[in-house]
């Protein structure tokens, strides 16, 4: 009796994350694109974390980790105007104590 219910509960979870991923993946949104995995054939949402991060601080929320990967990701991308921004925003909202010593040395070099 107990391997039935056990049998039942995996069965009920394993329609329960199929249904919930089916759900995520009918979801448009603009920073994310829906590919298909070539090893298991499944939909895979992959999502642009830039894009997704420069929205977030438009509406006026932030963190440190957000600003210095934009700084790090066009500094990278060879845009340094668009790292400088970053860096400068993030040099003016937080203090020096709180920002990585890569991110300081990166913004000296700007």
């Amino acid at each position: 009796m107990q391997t039935k219910i056990t049998l039942k509960s995996k069965i009920n979870k394993t329609l329960f994350l199929t249904f919930s991923l089916i759900a995520l993946t009918t979801f448009e949104v603009k920073s994310q694109t829906v590919i298909y995995d070539s090893i298991s054939k499944q939909k895979v949402a992959l999502i642009d974390v830039r894009k997704t991060y420069e929205r977030i601080i438009e509406k006026g929320y932030a963190s440190i980790e957000m600003f210095e990967y934009l700084g790090f990701y066009y500094y990278n991308d060879k845009d340094f105007q668009k790292s400088k921004l970053y860096f400068d925003m993030l040099f003016k909202k937080y203090k020096l104590s709180q920002i990585s010593q890569k991110s300081i040395d990166l913004y000296k070099t700007l």
